[in-house]
């Protein structure tokens, strides 16, 4: 007897169609004749694209190529895990390498994109081992020479969101905002770095998300006293006269937002920041809004930084770090970057802006954190949920 899909069983099945087609015509643009996921137990970041899930337990080969239809070859155990996503499973109990090489014989491609990469984390799931066992197996039919990596299509399914995944990412950034307005109402003189983020986790429990990133520092609290960077909040108190930033974000039906957000603790008399503060406040917000009018299609990942970087010189004030990253599944996604082109992120600032992906805004300076999340249209980008204009007063 058949049973209907739960409603999370249905999204997920719409959600790796579309992105099964997505990789399809990626295949045929870039030459692959099949985009090979090979994997075992927790080693590949790109599982949930390829079959909706996180992990397959035992040594799977999940295949889509670029004509006919896709097969899962996966122990017998796992099949629950992709037979609403392959049209062809082929399960096994002992042996993965006799379907593989049959299924390839078969299928006869020239190029098989298998999922390695040099630069980009997001797309480098094969471990060493895996990749020997697989040359292995491919040499007696002479296709070990025709492995290449899937890097092309691989990056671009991580880092081009459709519709589905966008509305994930919406609501995740509307539910970090609505944490930030609750933890706002709460921050008062004589909290420490520590406590503060205990709200934002007792937060979380509330909206049933969970941490973008490693929990320990996330929320990642920063005081004038306290070193910026990533590090887990600590005993500093804040106190009148104080900055206090906030890194921050959640992971929500798969999906992830990374924002920041700065206050301000009035001191004595204050009706305002200090002029420092404000003037720091306003480069780093005109340095965001430069990004975002320079970030659209076909402009490089290092154009959009020296966009900001150059704005932020002119008001005297310099960032190491890279002005964005892309988000996605992940707080830090991997691939193309808006970063300068130096040793440190040239190899991954110097591609082209595409439609569809998604990345922060972050060039943060001093007591001054804002972070966006912006997404990649045909004519520019837009911005997640609404922006901070103007520092938050306590």
């Amino acid at each position: 007897m058949d049973h209907p899909d739960t409603e999370d069983q249905a999204l997920r099945r719409a959600l790796v169609a579309e992105k099964h087609a997505q990789a399809t015509a990626l295949l045929s643009a870039h030459g692959l004749d099949c985009w090979l996921t090979f994997s075992r137990e927790g080693s590949d970041l790109l599982l949930p694209f390829v079959m909706g899930g996180e992990e397959l337990v035992g040594t799977s080969a999940l295949m889509l190529f670029a004509d006919g239809p896709p097969v899962a070859i996966v122990a017998d155990y796992d099949v629950g895990q992709v037979e609403d996503h392959f049209e062809t499973v082929l399960p096994y109990s002992l042996d993965w390498e006799g379907p593989l090489r049959d299924v390839l014989a078969e299928r006869k491609p020239e190029r098989i994109g298998i999922n390695f990469s040099e630069h980009d984390h997001g797309a480098d799931g094969l471990t060493h081992g895996l990749f020997l066992a697989l040359v292995d197996a491919l040499e007696p039919i002479g296709l070990a020479e025709a492995l290449v990596s899937s890097e092309p299509v691989a990056a671009a399914v991580r880092a081009i969101k459709t519709p589905a995944e966008l509305e994930r990412m919406r609501r995740a950034c509307e539910i970090t905002i609505r944490i930030f307005d609750d933890v706002a109402g709460m921050l008062k003189p004589g909290l420490t770095e520590a406590e503060i983020a205990g709200i934002f986790r007792e937060r979380m429990q509330t909206y049933e998300v969970g941490p973008a990133w490693e929990a320990s520092y996330c929320p990642t609290v920063f005081s004038s006293n306290s070193a910026g960077g990533h590090h887990a909040p600590g005993t500093s108190r804040i106190e009148r006269g104080d900055g206090v930033r906030v890194d921050f974000g959640v992971r929500s039906e798969g999906y992830c937002s990374d924002l920041q957000r700065t206050w301000y603790l009035l001191g004595s008399g204050e009706t305002a920041p200090p002029a420092a503060f404000l003037r720091a406040f306003d480069a780093v917000h005109d340095g965001i809004r430069i990004a975002a009018e320079t970030l659209r299609p076909g402009v490089s990942g290092q154009a959009v930084d020296a966009a900001a970087r150059d704005l932020l010189a002119s008001r005297g004030y310099t960032f190491t770090h890279a002005l964005g990253h892309q988000v996605g599944r992940l707080a830090h996604d991997g691939g193309l970057l808006l970063g300068p082109n130096n040793a440190r992120y040239g190899a991954r600032s110097g591609g082209l802006v595409e439609p569809g992906m998604v990345f922060t805004l972050e060039p943060c300076v001093g007591p001054i954190g804002l972070e966006e999340n912006v997404v990649v249209t045909e004519t520019g980008c837009e911005f997640l949920v609404e922006p901070q204009d103007e520092v938050y007063l306590v």
